[in-house]
């Protein structure tokens, strides 16, 4: 469907071209992801050094897209600054909290004890591993940085409509090495060292982790199914592309049923449910398509047999209930502690031992089972207002608009769940996780501009209408007599 079916071939083959430097965001996206998507070891210096170099030559796209761009461009700059700048707050956090450490060694009698004390300046930010902890730092703060290139480079819908294809074939591809995975009984997680545990899926030690991930591309596979039933001179639905993302939105929706971890399988199901009932909507609703009663009863059964699988596994038991509860109360008891600036990044694994049950004693934890409340308890209030503002002002800009995006409407379904997801497991720890919800928040956001202005006036300067009386050469009166030139 064009969005401007009054451009000339000429001007629509400028607008669907790449530039320069749309090229070379398509590229490094693409690559970037698949190393995120197959190298999903959450602490891997390797993965996260690479997000690094990938940040640098986010900037160069940047750069290259200021001077090649054939349109205007406005603001450039100040959106990478102000899209990024939780990031370098956060940075400025963790560099302002290296001076104060909480945790010190103490010999005695030739033997080493890790002695904690709650430093004195409450209004100061801490970090209690800053050796170990830059790193993570760093490679998290990247990935924002590498795909808010998303949110200002493209310049109409035709980059989105071929960068997510190769996206979502990459995460279907994925869950197949899963699904191969299981039925070969490996025994631990390939290109990674694991856990120890059986709970592991394709490259994720972790199988939460990758339900996460397959609730967001779940959402995108089915959003680009519903995608190709709106365009004017789509063929009928089985004749185009949208079975393709159909099949690889169910295999990616079925792995669910192979996690182990209750909420990130549930919510994985149930997401998948709520968009079959969309598709089986649509097909009821407004498709013109020859076969459109039989798509919308199929899905409709679908989407009803899923919810029901999806409430079966909300009341199913547990196996650690206990756990769960006593690290959740631990966290909480940190973050009462500090509750301005927090602990600093990774403190939980570090700190656990001081406020752990004593039903825990000896048992280690890198996470709280509740990623809101771990980052709470490691940035704090102040810490965490940057981002959740920003998150705020977008999509209130897109909101406030009054824009009834379909896609954008289908995309921020699934990164809905997955920050609902964040409240009750720790799907955020996985990079993988972290910069699919960073790209397709950028996507979502920037297909809802291209598709609703022309490619010439995505990013240039609104017309003043009104110009304001102090800039004005012309009379005007100042009294009820007289006049007066400015």
């Amino acid at each position: 469907m064009d969005s401007d079916p009054k451009l000339l071939p000429r001007d629509k083959l400028l607008r669907d071209t790449f530039t320069p430097a749309e090229t070379l965001l398509f590229a490094l996206i693409l690559l970037v992801a698949n190393v995120a998507f197959w190298l999903a070891d959450p602490r891997s210096y390797w993965l996260l050094g690479f997000f690094l170099i990938a940040a640098a030559v986010s900037v160069v796209v940047l750069k290259t897209h200021q001077h090649t761009h054939p349109f205007f461009v406005t603001f450039l700059w100040r959106k990478f600054w102000l899209c990024t700048a939780p990031v370098w707050l956060l940075l400025l956090q963790f560099v302002v909290g290296i001076w104060q450490q909480p945790l010190a060694t103490l010999q005695l009698d030739r033997v080493d004890f890790v002695q904690f004390t709650i430093p004195p300046g409450y209004w100061l930010p801490v970090s209690t591993s800053p050796e170990s902890a830059w790193v993570v730092v760093l490679g998290f703060g990247a990935m924002p940085i590498v795909a808010v290139g998303l949110f200002i480079v493209p310049k109409s819908r035709a980059f989105f409509e071929q960068l997510m294809p190769w996206l979502c074939l990459s995460a279907v591809l994925v869950s197949l090495i899963g699904y191969l995975q299981k039925g070969l009984d490996v025994t631990k997680p390939m290109l990674t060292k694991g856990t120890g545990a059986s709970d592991f899926f394709a490259f994720f030690p972790y199988d939460g982790h990758w339900a996460a991930f397959a609730i967001l591309w779940t959402c995108a596979c089915l959003s680009m199914a519903l995608l190709t039933t709106r365009y004017e001179d789509s063929p009928p639905f089985f004749e185009s592309s949208g079975p393709w993302y159909l099949t690889g939105g169910t295999l990616l929706a079925g792995t669910a049923f192979l996690v182990e971890a209750r909420w990130p399988a549930t919510l994985l199901i149930l997401t998948y449910a709520a968009m079959m009932a969309l598709l089986s909507w649509h097909f009821f609703q407004a498709s013109k398509d020859p076969h459109r009663k039989t798509i919308a009863c199929l899905s409709g059964l679908v989407s009803v047999g899923m919810t029901a699988a999806g409430l079966f596994r909300i009341f199913q038991t547990t196996s650690h209930p206990t756990a769960d509860e006593h690290l959740r109360q631990a966290v909480w008891a940190m973050f009462r502690d500090r509750p301005i600036f927090g602990w600093g990044m990774d403190s939980f694994g570090h700190l656990f031992p001081f406020y752990s049950s004593d039903l825990l004693l000896g048992e280690n934890y890198e996470r709280a089972g509740s990623d809101a409340l771990q980052l709470l308890a490691e940035f704090g209030i102040l810490g965490l207002i940057p981002s959740i503002l920003l998150l705020a002002i977008l999509l209130g800009r897109y909101f406030m608009a009054r824009r009834d995006i379909q896609l954008t409407h289908h995309l921020l379904l699934g990164l809905a769940a997955t920050l609902i997801l964040g409240f009750l497991d720790s799907p955020f720890m996985s990079p993988a996780v972290f910069f699919s919800f960073v790209v397709l928040t950028f996507i979502a956001l920037r297909w809802a501009d291209v598709t609703r202005y022309r490619a010439d006036e995505v990013d240039a300067p609104r017309p003043t209408l009104v110009t304001p009386h102090n800039l004005r050469r012309v009379p005007f009166h100042a009294k009820p007599t007289g006049e007066k030139y400015k």
